[in-house]
């Protein structure tokens, strides 16, 4: 296991880190990955399985089969998670000339998978922010709902299936902002799920 996270450590300083706009080591990416992936029970159990009870609840009444746009919900709702960390693909500037078009920049967050294959091939155009972390916002969880919305109703007819993929992915995205205490409320969101886990921990222990 070490020697697989040495070599995934080199991979990444030594071939991806060139090619992304911020120094993000991949101490610094574990470390992100660690917190966010530390608190994924208390997400689970207290937002994503309420969640799902209640569109399997919503679906039985209606009458919907829900099963697949379910588990459509479920990864979004994870991805979401993660997504806002996708702002270290934007370059910082300090001048306001050089900053990018606000579409320019809300692409790399809606199509952040295709622009991050983009960047470390090196044909992706540099996009310019002068906000450090343009994706942890308010607007930028809006921006996402919308754009599901969107594909929601691509994909599928019934109202409920549309108006849950944003819902989920908003969730998902806001609790990303709680754990970096971005929203209003975050400390004492975080105080709260710090002491279950300890709890949680202590229990298992005896």
């Amino acid at each position: 296991m070490e020697k697989t996270k040495k070599r995934l450590a080199e991979y990444w300083d030594d071939m991806i880190l060139r090619a992304i706009p911020h120094k993000a080591h991949f101490e610094k990416v574990e470390e992100e990955i660690k917190e966010h992936f530390g608190l994924l029970g208390f997400m689970i159990k207290r937002i994503l399985l309420p969640l799902i009870l209640l569109y399997v609840v919503l679906g039985l009444i209606l009458g919907i089969n829900i099963l697949g746009s379910l588990f459509v919900c479920m990864i979004v709702f994870l991805y979401s998670n993660f997504l806002p960390d996708m702002d270290f693909l934007v370059r910082t500037t300090d001048r306001k000339a050089k900053e990018s078009l606000w579409y320019e920049k809300y692409f790399v967050l809606l199509f952040a998978p295709i622009v991050a294959y983009y960047v470390i091939r090196g044909k992706a155009k540099p996009i310019y922010s002068m906000n450090h972390r343009c994706f942890h916002n308010i607007r930028s969880i809006i921006i996402w709902g919308i754009f599901l919305f969107i594909i929601g109703n691509i994909f599928w007819d019934e109202t409920l299936k549309i108006v849950m993929l944003p819902i989920y992915g908003m969730i998902g995205f806001t609790f990303h902002l709680i754990i970096d205490g971005i929203v209003f409320g975050s400390l004492l969101i975080k105080n709260r799920i710090a002491n279950e886990t300890l709890k949680n921990h202590l229990h298992s222990n005896f």
